[in-house]
């Protein structure tokens, strides 16, 4: 089976066994997995299959890419990391880069005024990556998606959604016993240590998910071949694109967030909901599934 068969069937259980009438909030589904994984291909596709099975309910999707801040906010951000010397935080991406205020406020809405009459339409944002050069911007409300009837189930995927920061003992073991001059080891331990306190107001959004669906790849590394993969496409389509080399230090910037916290997610899923792990390699194909 698929990744996206076994998706669907995960949460069409879930969808089969609620009764919408009596309940008083939507199911959410959360939807990790690295970048080239195939967890947007997963999101997009899951959703479409959902809406054909269930017409009678409304099922939506929006990534935490959809969240990221506007540019003239980024650009504050980016100014003081440069300040700082802080390059994971130069650019959108990483925990620090994204509208929290905006996003829990989206998630409120959706979810608290669920069984509340007459419902309010829900704006979520639309984020242009092709904006300024690429360097990307918030679309104008005019590219929004607007939920106008109330959402039954929540899709959201991001890369790093269902990470959960570490204590400072753990950061201090995993970073001091990386390879010196490793990926992890190139970015400055205050650094690394602002990533991990930025993460921590995001588990909020982690608190929402009642499903939780993680690609689990059987080597972090394999990232690298896929972006590149991605790149090669791209390049194929639109004539111009990154090096091979480019595309390196592109993925080497998100790498210590997979060092620091992909294993363990994909060893213990989220303590608070049912979770799918569905292990993949290099082909992403599925090798193995385990619910709990």
């Amino acid at each position: 089976m698929t990744s996206l068969d076994l998706s669907i069937g995960f949460i069409s259980k879930e969808i089969d066994s609620c009764d919408f009438s009596n309940v008083n909030k939507p199911i959410v589904v959360g939807i990790s997995g690295p970048q080239g994984s195939g967890k947007s291909y997963l999101a997009n596709h899951l959703t479409a299959a959902l809406q054909k099975s269930y017409p009678h309910l409304n099922i939506i999707h929006f990534s935490m890419d959809d969240l990221y801040l506007t540019k003239k906010d980024q650009d504050e951000v980016t100014k003081a990391s440069i300040e700082s010397e802080n390059k994971l935080l130069q650019g959108r991406g990483l925990p620090g880069t994204h509208d929290l205020p905006l996003a829990l406020q989206i998630f409120h809405a959706l979810i608290n005024n669920y069984s509340v009459s007459p419902w309010k339409s829900v704006e979520i944002p639309f984020y242009d990556k092709t904006a300024y050069h690429g360097l990307g911007d918030r679309a104008d409300k005019s590219q929004w998606q607007i939920i106008d009837t109330p959402a039954d189930v929540i899709i959201f995927e991001g890369w790093f959604n269902g990470f959960v920061p570490l204590g400072r003992e753990q950061v201090d073991a995993t970073y001091f016993t990386s390879e010196v001059g490793g990926v992890l080891q190139k970015s400055r331990y205050y650094h690394i240590q602002e990533i991990n306190d930025n993460l921590q107001p995001y588990t909020k959004l982690w608190s929402f998910f009642d499903k939780f669906i993680v690609l689990c790849t059987n080597s972090i590394d394999n990232v690298y071949t896929w972006r590149l993969q991605q790149e090669k496409e791209l390049i194929k389509q639109k004539g111009s694109g990154m090096t091979d080399e480019q595309v390196e230090k592109f993925v080497d910037r998100y790498m210590p967030m997979y060092i620091l916290y992909y294993e363990h997610l994909c060893s213990n899923g989220l303590d608070h909901c049912s979770n799918l792990k569905i292990s993949i390699d290099l082909n992403r194909n599925v090798v193995e599934t385990r619910q709990c």
